[in-house]
């Protein structure tokens, strides 16, 4: 069976023409399907004004049931939010008064402040060498511990979590399953009903390809009926186009977020990257980030370049983090070269995706040579 034409999918990203782009992780390039699904928005927003209001909606429920089946939900428990923090919040001001929080010690702030500001005593467990092992998290799941909060895939160091294992550890602790899926989510395989996930936030600027302020949050059947979102508006009741300024009554279902009117055309970009994705298929982006990955690695082995990410391929990302001795002055560097990356913890983060290939890697090898020992010896 052919698989992908990677040649012809990196040709639609443009901005890949003006440097070597390895940073995915920090927020990726869109595709022109993607822009173009934006532009048309404000064309239609240009030409009709609101004519085309009813038609907007009927798409953003389009791009709902898409992304639902890109992660093995049902339409009901996806909505769409600003953000990981945005989301993040609504789901800890939904679960308040649950009791502790057990978390992962390298989280991005998104992750936990907006737990932090609802009022829950956070816990958290250090890694063992970048890993977070299922036997380690299970001895810090004391009684007091209600919620199990972590990163599908950790922006530090690169770590990916096995979301089933976890999963079914959550269901036999009877542990509330949070997941930050920001770093992995349209990169890494994602089955919300497989791994036992109660609640999902992420971002889609990153791995998503979809563009700034596109950002979804998933909320499991089995809770939806019990909880109430922290934010309201007229468009969080069953029947919002009654217009009741009186209602109480709020939806079962985690489109109860979208207090008010929607930011249409990063839905709709969401929708054209979710389409791209989908193409393309997700076992197929993360079997080529991981041959990349394997490629990098022989690469740094070769010039004696050491990292700080876990290797085995059974918690390996997109994202590899290389030691140099000053990661700001390092990644200032590389990009006078025309290699843009990340400066991240003790070294620069490498942030491999489908749209990359081999040249660019060789790039970045001769770049880090470029620096020198001075850089490289740590």
């Amino acid at each position: 069976m052919k698989g992908p034409d990677w040649k012809k999918i990196r040709a639609q990203f443009p901005a890949l023409k003006k440097c070597v782009y390895l940073n995915a992780a920090g927020g990726s390039p869109v595709p022109r399907p993607v822009a173009e699904a934006g532009i048309e928005y404000y064309k239609e927003s240009l030409n009709y004004g609101e004519l085309y209001w009813q038609r907007w909606g009927e798409r953003q429920e389009k791009v709902r049931a898409a992304l639902a089946r890109f992660i093995g939900a049902a339409p009901e428990e996806v909505g769409f939010t600003l953000n990981t923090s945005h989301g993040m919040s609504l789901i800890a001001g939904a679960l308040k008064g649950r009791g502790a929080v057990l978390t992962m010690h390298d989280e991005f702030p998104s992750s936990t402040v907006p737990w932090l500001n609802a009022g829950f005593k956070l816990k958290f467990v250090k890694p063992e060498q970048g890993r977070y092992t299922l036997e380690n998290i299970e001895k810090h799941l004391t009684p007091d511990v209600k919620v199990l909060l972590t990163s599908y895939v950790q922006y530090r160091t690169g770590f990916r979590q096995d979301l089933e294992a976890l999963g079914r550890l959550c269901r036999r602790k009877g542990v509330v399953f949070v997941v930050n899926a920001t770093q992995a989510f349209g990169a890494m395989p994602v089955d919300v009903r497989k791994a036992g996930i109660d609640f999902m936030a992420f971002s889609c600027f990153k791995w998503t390809v979809a563009g700034y302020g596109a950002a979804a949050i998933y909320a499991s059947k089995r809770h939806l009926k019990a909880i109430k979102f922290p934010e309201a508006g007229w468009r969080s009741v069953p029947a919002p186009e009654v217009m009741d300024n009186k209602a109480r009554a709020m939806k079962k279902a985690a489109s109860a977020v979208e207090a008010g009117c929607m930011h249409f055309p990063s839905i709709f970009a969401l929708g054209a990257a979710v389409k791209f994705l989908s193409g393309i298929g997700v076992r197929n982006i993360q079997r080529r980030i991981l041959e990349l990955d394997a490629y990098l690695e022989e690469g740094l082995a070769a010039i004696g370049a050491e990292v700080d990410t876990p290797l085995d391929p059974s918690c390996r990302s997109g994202i590899t983090i290389i030691k140099v001795k000053d990661p700001a002055r390092a990644a200032a560097a590389l990009e006078k070269m025309g290699i843009l990356l990340t400066p991240r913890g003790r070294g620069v983060r490498v942030s491999l995706h489908f749209y990359n290939d081999r040249s660019d890697i060789d790039r970045l090898i001769a770049g880090l040579k470029k620096l020198g020992r001075g850089q490289l010896d740590v």
